[in-house]
């Protein structure tokens, strides 16, 4: 029971101290209780061993309460949500009856729905698997009495709040999966917000509110299939069906490569119960799929007949980008309309919570954590190749512009997740930063690895820049990559500009970087020639009133101009007339492996790094024109200071 409820069953009014402000007056109480004891333990520490201890132990006691008093952050809705008579939700087969409301806390771009007055019926059970009975912080199913539209979503009445207790990386892998899903044109994707979660009283921490992959004409848009179907032309479709890697009874199930691989199992979602005609159907077509899948001629079209190519190479391409690891294993949905010539289309994309744990150059079919059912024989394809290929180009505009939406999406959730991380402490993301820098890396890694592999053109991936302050702190605090401030780029000239306004205790100067890849970022003044102040600094005449003291420790409105010129970067510090240039060679490296040999070509003086993927060094020449070092076969990094590949040897 919330505040709000026991005011009311006390008073039969709502209560006078918004709900915020009780949960952290309850925190500071405690708190402040917890102090004075630890204080009395101080005092007494001069004394009887006993009283020491005595005090100990209810320093111990206070803190493990203290524990249990963290509440919501009040930076997100809060959903409240009561079982009848509190019982304990245990199970993910049966629901149990309850109420909840939701407070959207005035919080921009929500509405509240019901109050702890008139709360609204609902049906509650578990969800999941792993997810289920893996973590504490469990994840459930919502069944609402009415169709409503939560947290601005459609109207349903079927909703899921995932838990997410497995992503480390600021809650981004399936923010990330969903919106890539978006950007690059799926039918439909389930839309997902965050919200706190209020459980018989008891806060739960940040959750997802989630729409379920399920038949409806605002989801998966297909003609609904009636149960126990017989009638021929209706069997047809619509279908829902997910390729899963749990068991359950009612499941189609066939061996992969026509009989010799791996058990495929097909839990179908929509119909749920399957008559005879049903169960004959879809065992046909899916082993129809299979055969056509392992075709030796990997120019036969029949495959495609079944299977709708470009939505399977979208599908595919947001599995590769996040390298989900069960992409093709379980939680992969597909879906089919009504006759005999529709063919089956995957999507809507679900769970990407075994996503980017590899290194970033492979595959998501080689070498695997779990069998990807399908996806490395169809690969093979020339046509699905193509596809693939296509669909990447047209993608790839929508690509730069992420790294802003999981920058608002992390500063949007990440009070809660402080909260939710007291809550819940032996995991979740405690310096969400650190966390969303481990997300980028990775993620920026594996989308080049794969332009490299799709970019047929060799065009590089869209570029952003930005201003790293070396040394420096700011009003925002110290800039480090995952903060820094981006240019505004005029496509027209390629020049890349920026402004700030206060830089304060500026110690050594800037360095300008390309935002793609943080570890190893490639600097355009190279690694220790930053740019300077006194070197090359012009206070702006166009912009405010520049203050710049003697000894470079503030800085007011600087104007920052990039351009390239053939292989020049032209850096200009404000945009008075006459301002001179800092001028920056870039050192394009030309890396290529061979036989037992690594090639480096260099067009200046250069002391690269040749480096084990684990990071050992193998080699440290100096390179000026082209050397060639011998190596053992593998993969090696070549590094130097503004370039780091990959490469392979054989």
């Amino acid at each position: 029971m919330n505040n709000a409820e026991r005011c009311l069953k006390r008073t039969g009014t709502a209560p006078f101290v918004d709900e915020r402000v009780y949960i952290v007056l309850k925190k500071m109480i405690i708190r402040a209780f917890f102090i004075s004891l630890r204080c009395s333990y101080l005092l007494f520490e001069p004394y009887h061993l006993l009283m020491k201890k005595f005090c100990l132990s209810i320093v111990a006691f206070l803190w493990v309460i203290t524990a249990f008093a963290v509440g919501p952050s009040g930076s997100l809705p809060i959903l409240y949500i009561n079982t009848t008579g509190s019982v304990p939700i245990i199970s993910k087969d049966y629901y149990l009856t309850g109420t909840y409301y939701l407070d959207a806390l005035g919080v921009e771009g929500y509405k509240s729905i019901g109050t702890a007055e008139s709360p609204l019926p609902l049906q509650i059970k578990g969800r999941g698997n792993w997810t289920w009975t893996g973590f504490d912080k469990k994840p459930y199913r919502l069944k609402l009495e009415s169709k409503q539209p939560l947290m601005g979503m459609k109207k349903s009445k079927h909703f899921g709040l995932l838990a997410h207790a497995d992503d480390d990386m600021a809650f981004l892998r399936n923010a990330v999966g969903l919106e890539l899903s978006r950007r690059i044109g799926m039918e439909w994707t389930p839309e997902q917000q965050p919200v706190e979660v209020v459980l018989n009283g008891d806060y739960k921490g940040l959750y997802f509110l989630i729409e379920l992959i399920r038949v409806d004409v605002d989801r998966v848009n297909v003609v609904e299939q009636a149960d126990e179907e017989t009638a021929s032309e209706n069997i047809t479709g619509g279908w829902l069906v997910e390729i899963d890697n749990y068991d359950d009874p009612y499941q189609i199930k066939i061996n992969e490569n026509k009989g010799k691989g791996e058990v495929m199992r097909f839990t179908h979602k929509s119909p749920e119960v399957l008559s005879a005609e049903q169960k004959e159907y879809l065992t046909n077509l899916v082993t129809k799929v299979d055969t056509a899948i392992y075709a030796e001629d990997k120019t036969s079209t029949e495959w495609q007949d079944l299977i709708d190519i470009d939505e399977l190479a979208k599908f595919y391409i947001v599995q590769e980008l996040t390298d989900n690891g069960e992409s093709f294993h379980g939680s992969c949905y597909w879906h089919k309309e009504r006759g005999t010539d529709a063919k089956l289309k995957f999507g809507p994309v679900w769970d990407f919570g075994n996503t980017l744990w590899r290194e970033s150059d492979r595959f998501i079919y080689d070498k695997p954590p779990f069998h990807q059912h399908w996806i490395g024989e169809i690969a093979k394809f020339p046509a699905f190749q193509e596809a693939v290929k296509a669909q990447w180009k047209l993608f790839m505009p929508k690509y730069a512009s992420l790294d802003d939406f999981i920058d608002e999406y992390v500063a949007k959730i990440t009070s809660a997740a402080k909260a939710d991380n007291q809550r819940w402490p032996t995991y979740g993301n405690a310096d969400m930063n650190k966390a969303k820098g481990k997300f980028l890396n990775k993620f920026h890694a594996k989308a080049e690895w794969l332009n490299s592999q799709w970019n047929g053109s060799g065009e590089p991936l869209p570029s952003e820049l930005h201003l790293y302050m070396v040394g420096a702190s700011s009003v925002l605090g110290n800039w480090q990559p995952v903060d820094a401030p981006k240019f505004n780029h005029n496509k027209d000239n390629d020049v890349y500009s920026l402004h700030f306004d206060y830089i304060d205790k500026l110690d050594y100067g800037f360095k300008i970087i390309d935002r793609r890849t943080w570890a190893g970022a490639f600097e355009m003044c190279g690694n220790g020639s930053s740019l300077k102040l006194n070197e090359d600094y012009v206070p702006s005449t166009t912009v405010g009133d520049p203050n710049i003291t003697v000894d470079d420790v503030k800085v007011e409105n600087v104007d920052v101009v990039v351009r390239k010129v053939d292989e020049q970067w032209i850096i200009r510090l404000g945009d008075a007339a006459g301002v001179p240039d800092c001028v920056a060679t870039v050192n394009e490296l030309a890396i290529a492996g061979g036989h037992e040999t690594i090639i480096i070509t260099s067009t200046q003086k250069v002391r690269v790094a040749i480096l084990t993927l684990g990071g050992a060094l193998v080699a440290s020449p100096e390179v000026d024109g082209t050397t060639r070092v011998s190596v053992a076969p593998g993969f090696y990094i070549v590094r130097s200071d503004t370039t780091s590949r990959k490469v392979a040897v054989w």
